[in-house]
């Protein structure tokens, strides 16, 4: 049986890391015991506001499904709109600022990496 969401009755959840500002949280794909290395969010950010500055080791994929997002990192800047996807790789700092007057939904899609299993002394990938 389909199961349908409707994203945009959903409240989501405020962010409150440190240096994020207007930035609410939806988890697209909810959390299931059975897949690991793979999460989506998204992410409802209101104009002028942006997450915090940060880096992780997974590697992101953020499509703009609504309104403009700037991509901020220590080398580049860069200006996405709908049907924009941007590839932010593990270990870049970074963080997305809405520079629109309109509100910008992006969805996130992370990819962690694997991490190498230690059997009797030997690593496997």
């Amino acid at each position: 049986m389909i199961k349908i969401r409707r994203l945009s009755e959903e409240p989501g959840t405020k962010e409150s890391e440190e240096g994020s500002l207007g930035v609410n949280s939806i988890d697209v794909i909810l959390k299931r015991e059975d897949i690991q290395a793979f999460s989506s969010r998204l992410l409802r950010i209101s104009p002028g506001g942006h997450t915090a500055y940060h880096e992780h080791p997974r590697e992101h994929y953020a499509i703009v499904i609504r309104g403009r997002c700037r991509v901020e990192t220590k080398e580049s800047t860069a200006e996405i709109r709908e049907a924009n996807v941007v590839t932010i790789p593990s270990g870049v700092p970074h963080r997305f600022f809405n520079p629109g007057n309109e509100g910008l939904a992006l969805l996130v899609l992370n990819l962690f990496p694997v991490e190498p299993k230690q059997e009797q002394g030997a690593t496997i990938l």
